[in-house]
């Protein structure tokens, strides 16, 4: 038989590893599409149930005056289940991205 012996570098295993780590913490891009209310409302707020992630978002919402009018302008409907791809938009003009 013949088998052969690897020498392994421990440096370069850690370095590997670390950039491994590096890799799996860097967020993904948001992407501005439709969402619905309950799945935009959970990615500005994870952490919380998505009821009141959403209850959150709309507090945001109104509390924000400039973007309610720029709703408002948009026809934005809020019995409707999702919001639009313009409306997602504009939610992330003025609160930021999640």
């Amino acid at each position: 038989m013949f088998f052969r012996i690897f020498t392994v570098d421990n440096n370069q295993i850690i370095k590997t590893m670390n950039q491994r780590k590096e890799e799996d913490t860097t967020e993904a891009d948001f992407i501005i599409r439709s969402y619905t209310k309950a799945e935009l409302a959970q990615l500005y707020c994870p952490g919380l149930d998505p009821v009141l992630a959403l209850q959150k978002l709309y507090r945001w919402m109104r509390k924000n005056t400039a973007l309610t009018q720029a709703l408002s302008e948009v026809n934005y409907n809020k019995y409707r289940h999702s919001f639009l791809k313009r409306e997602v938009g504009l939610i992330v003009h003025y609160l930021g991205e999640p």
